[in-house]
């Protein structure tokens, strides 16, 4: 894990960046979710989405 990550002299932390880095694969998870159908068989698919984007953070954290 790293402790913080400076841009331009701006210190940003460390769950900003994972947070930025997690974005693109969230984006190909919901793609596929979307064209499988598996979202129109949960109940809310905007806390299914939501819950899927903090499990993959959590992810990239425990592994960085």
């Amino acid at each position: 894990m790293i402790s913080e990550f400076s841009l331009v002299g701006i210190y940003l932390p460390p769950f900003f960046v994972y947070a930025c880095l997690t974005v693109p694969v969230y984006a190909g998870v919901r793609f596929m979710l979307a064209h499988s159908g598996v979202l129109q068989w949960v109940w809310h698919p905007g806390l299914f989405e939501f819950a899927i984007s903090l499990c993959l953070v959590s992810v990239l954290v425990l592994h960085a």
